[in-house]
C-alpha cells in the first residue's frame, strides 16, 4: 500500500518514521527501508520503503510474515499489501508522522 505526504514535511523521514516506532533496516534502490516488529522475533513485522521526491514523502508499506514450517515469505499474497492490518497500520503511521489533520492531505498515488 502506497501513500504520499505532501511537502513541507515536519521533520526528516527518519525522524518521522521513528515517531511511528520504525527503525532503519537498509537502503534499496534509493528508498530507505524501515521495519517495526510485532514482538521479539524478527517476523512478523511491518516493512516500509520510504522515498522523498518533488511531491513529498512516499511510504510503501507491506506486512512481512515467515512461514515457520516452509521458511517462505508472503510477498506473493495480496493480504500482505492491503486490507485489514495493513490499512490499520498505514493509518497509524500517518497519524504518528503528521497527525490527524494531515490525513486530509495525504494522497493516493494511483488515484
Amino acid at each position: 500500500m502506497k501513500r504520499s505526504i505532501p511537502h513541507p514535511l515536519l521533520d526528516t523521514p527518519g525522524a518521522l518514521m521513528a515517531r511511528a516506532g520504525y527503525v532503519v533496516h537498509c537502503v534499496v534502490q534509493g528508498r530507505t527501508c524501515y521495519h517495526r516488529s510485532l514482538h521479539d522475533p524478527v517476523f512478523p513485522r511491518f516493512h516500509a520503503l520510504v522515498a522523498v521526491n518533488e511531491k513529498g514523502m512516499e511510504i510503501d508499506l507491506h506486512f512481512d510474515a515467515l512461514d515457520p514450517i516452509h521458511h517462505q515469505g508472503n510477498h506473493d499474497q495480496p493480504w500482505a499489501y492491503e486490507g485489514g492490518r495493513v490499512d490499520d497500520e498505514m493509518r497509524r503511521v500517518l497519524e504518528c508522522v503528521c497527525g490527524r489533520e494531515c490525513l486530509k492531505q495525504v494522497y493516493h498515488p494511483n488515484v
